[in-house]
């Protein structure tokens, strides 16, 4: 067996054990408070289908208004697609009978999105010259990202967008080397899909196709079959985006004016945001500029970010090396291409300030850029070090301390399972208990009334839980709703602020400004990376009295 495919092997054993992993442990996640309107907005889209392809009098149709579902033209969440989901939708019709097997289902069908990420950042690395060592490095860079592997099993929109921007990426890398009909189709794909998640899924497309015809026209390769490649993997992409996108069938106009509001300002959120210790409401006092680089800086591993400078600089280093030369080179074209994915909405967020409604989440489709940068950055020091340092076999150190770095942070993932979402680094977790988010999704709350119940408590009070507020009950709400039939009628969600038990969301609990509550003790704290993202609390007094 020659050593190439024995290289091949090693990394699909090497992704097929990471898919695997996270697959197992996606149960383990509790329902974030918005996945039932997710499932909705789905619906919503089917329901278009339907009514489009089949009427009103047929049979999908008539199911899914028996439930309720708007067709998605009428819906103020038609500036969301759903395209990554259309095959999910299948899962649905369970929702009643088993809601717990759809949620795990819908978390492992969530998670292969976001393998399908990590994936593409490998074959970008080997389709721009890296080695599979390297490669394999550049997909632990999005794989061992604590926030990243936690809501890769259950964040259909930031994290779904963010693999469809290295799908378009590492396809169109693709196209750029070797241009022709089937590369333009898939290529066209991926960003349709990409551009109907959210509107932003067009910039690595149209970066890509920049590149692609600043290529052709430097290399001189304008003839009739390049020019028919052009014309029809702009077509496909149109044409893709029109099938995606049913919620664009009744107005096109109207429909892109209403995406591009809500891309620019969302209108259906004030934007109330913790950040570092103070409440932006974004028409009131606005988040600073620096927000979201700061966000990308503690919560991201140290690594990171370092790496990824030396990528930028090593990219930028070999576009001054080559000069005009560099439009007739698809590599150096990608890793600028996928530097402007990255750099561009940054800047805009950094100057214009829009509404980031709900955190840095929102932009997490510009970590695909910082990654594969991040990965030639590994490239960079590796090489550089071997020029440099190799009698004393730095680059050895340099690549055993990076492996060591992974192995920590995958220990660390581990033993913080399955809380790894409110992780911060070394920089921003001094304070960040009070000073920032943590469960903003409040995922956790499935996990406190299941601790609950097994915890050692007054066996003298009901099992009854409520909450001080209206986040942490919709919690609770939302992670009954996905037990079994037994444990739904074991543990009963009140809303009564003075219920036998009160569970208290750390993140909204200082939102809100929700004191302890008096006459209860701490009954267990969840924690993660050190930080209590809840708490459940027991009564010690009596139940107050009722007024005759």
């Amino acid at each position: 067996m020659s050593k190439s495919r024995v290289g091949q092997i090693a990394a699909g054993v090497f992704f097929a054990a990471m898919l695997l992993c996270g697959l197992f442990c996606g149960a383990d996640y509790g329902p974030p408070v918005d996945e039932p309107s997710e499932q909705v907005i789905l619906q919503e889209n089917m329901l278009e289908y339907a009514l489009r392809l089949f009427g009103e009098d047929s049979e999908p149709a008539r199911w899914y208004a028996s439930r309720g579902i708007e067709p998605i033209s009428q819906s103020i969440e038609r500036d969301h697609g759903q395209c990554a989901y259309y095959l999910a939708a299948a899962l649905l019709p369970l929702q009643d009978e088993r809601p717990d097997l759809v949620m795990a289902l819908w978390h492992a069908y969530t998670w292969l999105w976001f393998m399908a990420g990590v994936g593409a950042v490998y074959l970008f690395c080997r389709e721009t010259g890296l080695s599979r060592p390297v490669s394999c490095a550049g997909m632990l860079l999005v794989y061992l990202c604590p926030r990243f592997f936690a809501e890769g099993h259950y964040n259909n929109k930031d994290v779904v967008l963010l693999s469809l921007f290295l799908l378009t990426l590492w396809l169109g890398v693709r196209f750029l080397k070797q241009p022709g009909f089937l590369r333009g189709a898939l290529f066209s794909l991926a960003g349709a899909m990409a551009a109907n998640t959210k509107v932003v899924g067009l910039f690595p497309w149209a970066i890509m196709g920049v590149a692609a015809v600043a290529l052709v026209t430097a290399q001189k390769r304008w003839k009739g079959r390049m020019a028919g490649v052009a014309v029809c993997t702009v077509g496909l992409f149109f044409a893709f985006y029109a099938l995606l996108t049913p919620a664009m069938w009744s107005g096109p106009v109207s429909y892109i004016q209403y995406v591009l509001l809500n891309a620019s300002g969302f209108t259906r959120w004030p934007g109330v945001v913790i950040f570092r210790g103070m409440r932006f409401e974004h028409s009131i006092n606005p988040l600073p500029r620096y927000y979201l680089p700061w966000m990308m800086a503690v919560t991201l591993p140290l690594y990171v970010l370092p790496l990824a400078a030396a990528g930028s600089l090593a990219a930028l280093y070999r576009a001054g090396r080559q000069r005009a030369a560099l439009l007739r080179d698809p590599i150096t074209l990608a890793l600028l291409a996928a530097g402007l994915c990255s750099f561009v909405p940054l800047l805009y967020a950094v100057l214009c300030r829009p509404l980031v409604y709900n955190g840095w989440r929102h932009f997490y489709f510009a970590y695909a850029g910082v990654a594969l940068l991040a990965a030639h950055g590994v490239a960079a020091c590796l090489r550089f070090l071997r020029r440099h340092g190799g009698d004393y076999g730095m680059h050895r150190v340099f690549a055993a301390g990076l492996c060591l770095y992974f192995a920590w942070t995958a220990g660390a993932i581990a033993s913080n399972h399955p809380y790894q979402y409110a992780y911060y680094n070394r920089l921003g977790h001094d304070g960040a208990a009070q000073e920032m988010e943590l469960d903003y999704w409040n995922v956790s709350a499935q996990s406190a009334l299941e601790t609950l119940r097994s915890a050692q408590r007054n066996e003298s009070l009901p099992l009854a839980v409520g909450a001080r507020d209206e986040m942490s009950l919709l919690g609770l709400i939302r992670a009954q709703s996905v037990f079994d039939a037994e444990t739904r009628e074991a543990v009963l969600i009140e809303e009564n602020p003075d219920a036998p038990y009160l569970y208290a969301n750390t993140t909204y609990s200082n939102l809100y400004g929700v004191p302890e509550p008096e006459g209860y003790r701490v009954l267990f704290t969840l924690e993660s990376y050190g930080l209590p993202v809840c708490t459940v609390y027991e009564r010690e007094a009596p139940l107050p009295e009722t007024g005759a």
